[in-house]
């Protein structure tokens, strides 16, 4: 195994001391906003925190699903994401979530809603643990 010299390590800590000072100045003046981390996590319950009547419409997922030749989910699924994976596991015949769930988020940015209205922030629906470095998905109560 080869050894880091001292003055490349000095700048490593030197480079790593800047980006974490820079990430604090950052977040107090407003510029950078990660849910949960730097600010609040407005979405605590992933989908159904914007899948939601707001403004006079309907975005609750059992709406949209419907509307897109869904099977009827409101009896079956209790929580979303969670529930959905009953028939949308990694190599299911149905598709895997996490593909389509992605593509559906970030496809046509310009007239998509997660991009346009939620900044396609990540943290929307996962959640960070920051002392192991693993990312979760957050679920929540259906709303139907």
């Amino acid at each position: 195994m080869k050894r880091i010299r001292p003055g490349l390590l000095t700048v490593l800590v030197i480079v790593c001391m800047f980006i974490a000072v820079s990430s604090v100045s950052w977040a107090q003046q407003g510029q950078l906003k990660l849910s949960g981390i730097t600010v609040k996590d407005e979405h605590p319950n992933g989908c159904v925190d914007c899948h939601k009547v707001a403004g006079g419409n309907d975005y609750r997922l059992s709406t949209e699903l419907k509307a897109a030749g869904h099977p009827d989910i409101t009896k079956v699924v209790n929580s979303a994401p969670d529930g959905c994976l009953m028939c949308h596991k990694t190599g299911a015949k149905a598709g895997a979530l996490n593909q389509r769930v992605h593509k559906v988020h970030f496809q046509n940015p310009t007239q998509n809603a997660f991009v346009t209205n939620y900044n396609g922030d990540c943290l929307n629906c996962h959640k960070l643990d920051l002392a192991t470095g693993s990312m979760t998905i957050k679920s929540g109560a259906k709303n139907w």
